[in-house]
Formats: C-alpha cells, structure tokens, sequence
C-alpha cells in the first residue's frame, strides 16, 4: 500500500514543470487517502525575516502565490532549531504559535495541518502544509503516507525558485532594454532634434558623412559632447573607434605621449609601446573637448598632426598615417583668444571647417519637458526605482521659468537631488526660485533683484556694457554726476574715478 502509494503519488509531483499543475495533480490523488481540503507551499527566508508562500491548491483551484508573512524574533528563533521533526501533526492550529499566526493569513479558515518540512543540509527550507478546515482529522498513519515526499518536495521546490529567480533576470533584462529604447526614443538619441536643437541636427545631417573637421562651440553643459556622438554615429566610419578626450584634463607634461604615444624606453617608467588617443582613433573619430584649454605648445604639436594626417610616438621616428575625423569643442570664445596670442590663428582655421553652435538650454525651453522625462526615466533606472516619480505642473514650470546657468548638466543634477529626496515623488524643484534670482543691497538700504537668466548668452565686450550701463545711470539721474542722488552716488564709485572712467570711453 505505502509503496504503490509513493510511486503514484511520487509520479504526480514530477508530472509537470509547473509547480501548481504538479501539485494540482497530486492533491487530486492524495484527497483520496487523506482527510485534507488543501496544500500550501511556503519557504523560510532568514535574510528577509519572513515566511513566503510560494504556491496553493485545493479543490477548485491551484495558483501560485508571492505573500510574504513578517515573523517575530522569537518565531525566527524556533524555525532555526534543527531538532524539530521533519513531519508533525497540529490537529489544533491555534496551539502552534509560528503555524497560528502564519497560515490563517493565506488560508483564513484552517483547522489543523500536517507540516513537511524541506530540510537542506541541515538548513530548514520550508514547509509543505497539508490542511483541513476541521480540527482535529489527522491521525499518525497520514504522515506515515507523505513522509517520504520530503526529498521529492525540496527538489521541485528548488527547481521552481531557480526558475522564478530566472524569470525575475529576465524581467530585469526587459526593463532595463526599455529603458534602453526609451533612452534612444529621440532621433539619434538627441532630445530636442525635432524641436531646440532642429537647426544643429540639419548640420549634422549635412558634415556626418563627409571627413571634415568640425568645431562645436557652446557653453558648458549644453550637449556637445551628445552631439559628437550623433555626428559619429551618421557618419561613414560608425563602427569604427569613437575617441573621447578632455584636453584640460591633461598635464601639460603629458599631452604628448597621451595624444601621440610613446614607444618602448622613450622615458622613464615606458616599459612598452603604447598608442596615443589619435592612433586609437584611428579609421575612426576623435573628439578633442575643450581644445582652448590646450597650451600653445601643444597647439603646435596639435596642427602638424592635422596638416600631415600623421603622428610620431614619442621616443619614435616612424610616423604613423591617420584617416581621422577630428571634432574640437570649447565654450570659450577661441577667436577672441586667436586676438589676445593664447591660440593659434592657423589652428583656429584648420579646426574651424565647419562650426556648429549649440544653445544654451534656456535659448531651447521647448525641450526642457522631454529632457525632464528623459532623464527621469534614466535616473529611475539607476536607482531601481519601481515607477516613475511625477512632476507636477506647477514644479515643470519652475523648471520651465529657471535660467539654467549649467545647461542640460545642471539638469541632470537637479532632477538627480530631487530623486534622492523624494523618490517616490511628486518631485519638488522650490530651491529653484531662490537659486535663480540674486537680491543686491545698494547703499541707500534698497533691494534690486538681478536675475542674470533674463540676459542673452550672446556676451558683449565689458567695456561696452560699463559705457551702457554708466549712461543708463546718467538718464536716470538727468545727468547729474556729483552729489546726493548723482551717478556716482548711486553707482557706489567716487566722482571722480567715475568722471575718468567716463572720458576713457567717450562719454564725455
């Protein structure tokens, strides 16, 4: 009898991958021998603190369960005792105390159970729980018959986490190629390329597929590097090495063997040949960020490289060819800095091919909504977050209204800070109106607010903003220089200073 009972029943919990149809099965077959009306799953995770039902058949159904039940210290304490029998009968559940408070929670209306417990090399996994609604109908006999089940239930068991763990991977893997998509839901993977940035696009469109040098200008944080990569990514040599390199970042003392190499013993401490930034380009694009950092020295080295389409290692004497697209970008204005002698006018021109401009994000507000939600989602990626926090309308308008001194990367930053404050939202962007206007104390104890975001990013040279501004103050003073309420006065100089700053720039 025990036997074939072991066989059918051994057969039924193998009959299917799924762990419920198995089960299913085998209630189906065991409710013939047994006085139950039910059969949970459960497992004991002590990094958790908690029990987890894993899966419940009874007669009208059988469904896979994710319910966690916290425990108490001392019932962690009693499920860590390695001397508690494999199998036990509660024909009372209320008189066990784990039992009592754990199963009502999934089976409200349990009387008594049969606990099986799946032991792993001595370590508790779990139990099978065996149930009636009754009190009081197990007998020693029916323990007898599922005794023997205990191995067969630790291996399914381990076979359906292995494969929930797997189908977890697999929805983190799914998430994280949206998030994937999403983050390249903009052509190119620029966001504004169809609004702010539509007039840079149409010249990347134009430059990507020709091996021309290309000079991006902008200020710091508005997306140069973004659109590097764009113009890369059009281009012909796409699969080829794309080169990032920030010229500021390196010592004056290594830009040579950084940017050209050096061969085996040319210094102390070269131990072998290593290829320089443009060699590793090469059939590919380097990018030069921030190329008015580069001292003239190097500027030098810089333009013979882009005349011969050649570097030398140093500590070498074999050049080596390059076909290389070179995109240069700065924020500083380099044909002011061609005038004051600290870059070069021949490499300017040989840069310079093909400039393109990119605003500034407060010249692009339009894209400012897109971006948010861009880098939103990107942020919950990063910090595992389960949704998206919200931006309500009113917050979007702060950031909508803000001047955006940093650009895009001040952005990033602010809706970075206000994830980590209030990760499940709505997020909160208040700081942003104290940031963005400066209140200025004048001498008479009156207050101005200046809000440099209202000021174009096309600058004008400062003497000629100070002879605007010295004749604002004279309208408004009906041009009276000395005295109470006189320019000088309310400009905070002494009269005179101001009276030769003014002959200085042909005021009077």
């Amino acid at each position: 009898m025990k036997k074939q009972f072991y066989y059918q029943a051994t057969q039924c919990l193998c009959s299917s991958l799924s762990l419920e149809s198995a089960l299913k099965s085998y209630y189906d077959y065991v409710k013939q021998h047994l006085p139950i009306d039910g059969i949970f799953l459960n497992i004991y995770r002590p990094a958790h603190g908690d029990i987890q039902f894993l899966s419940h058949v009874n007669q009208s159904q059988a469904m896979a369960l994710d319910k966690q039940v916290k425990l108490s210290s001392e019932m962690e304490l009693v499920l860590q005792q390695n001397d508690r029998p494999v199998i036990r009968i509660i024909n009372d559940i209320n008189l066990d105390k784990v039992t009592g408070f754990v199963a009502p929670q999934v089976i409200p209306d349990i009387g008594s159970v049969i606990l099986l417990r799946m032991v792993s090399s001595d370590t508790h996994l779990g139990v099978v729980g065996f149930y009636a609604k009754q009190p009081g109908v197990f007998k020693p006999l029916h323990a007898d018959l599922i005794e023997p089940h205990k191995d067969t239930f630790s291996l399914i068991t381990a076979f359906n986490l292995r494969g929930r763990n797997l189908l977890r991977a697999n929805q983190a893997l799914s998430q994280e190629n949206d998030n994937l998509k999403r983050g390249l839901f903009a052509p190119d993977g620029v966001v504004g390329a169809e609004g702010g940035l539509k007039k840079v696009m149409v010249q990347v469109d134009a430059i990507a597929a020709l091996n021309t040098s290309v000079l991006m200008q902008g200020e710091t944080g508005c997306g140069k590097e973004v659109i590097a990569n764009a113009i890369h990514a059009k281009s012909n040599s796409a699969g080829k090495p794309f080169i990032k390199v920030n010229c500021g970042a390196i010592p004056e003392s290594l830009i040579d063997s950084e940017l050209f190499g050096y061969e085996k013993g040319a210094f102390t401490g070269a131990e072998r040949r290593k290829a320089g930034y443009f060699e590793q380009a090469n059939g590919g694009t380097i990018f030069l960020d921030e190329i008015g950092e580069l001292p003239l020295s190097a500027q030098v080295r810089l333009l013979r490289v882009l005349q011969n389409s050649s570097i030398t290692r140093v500590g070498g004497y074999d050049s080596v060819q390059l076909n290389i697209r070179v995109i240069a970008a700065t924020h500083r204005n380099l044909q002011a800095m061609v005038h004051e002698k600290t870059f070069r006018e021949d490499l300017w021109y040989r840069l310079a091919v093909f400039p393109i401009e990119i605003p500034a994000l407060r010249q692009r507000r339009s894209d400012i909504p897109a971006l948010v939600q861009y880098f939103i989602e990107k942020l919950a990626a990063k910090f595992n977050l389960e949704q998206l926090p919200r931006v309500m309308p009113e917050q979007l308008a702060l950031l909508n209204n803000y001047g955006w001194p940093g650009n895009v990367r001040e952005l990033i930053n602010v809706l970075e800070r206000a994830i980590i404050q209030q990760p499940q939202g709505p997020l909160n962007f208040d700081l942003l109106q104290v940031q963005s206007a400066e209140e200025v104390v004048t001498q008479p104890g009156l207050t101005i607010v200046v809000d440099p975001s209202h000021a174009s990013d096309k600058l004008v040279p400062l003497e000629v903003m100070i002879s605007k501004y010295i004749s604002h103050a004279m309208r408004i003073t009906g041009g009276k220089l000395y005295g109470p309420g006189g320019a000088a006065e309310l400009l905070d100089i002494n009269p005179n200073t101001l009276k030769s700053k003014m002959k200085k720039l042909g005021l009077c």
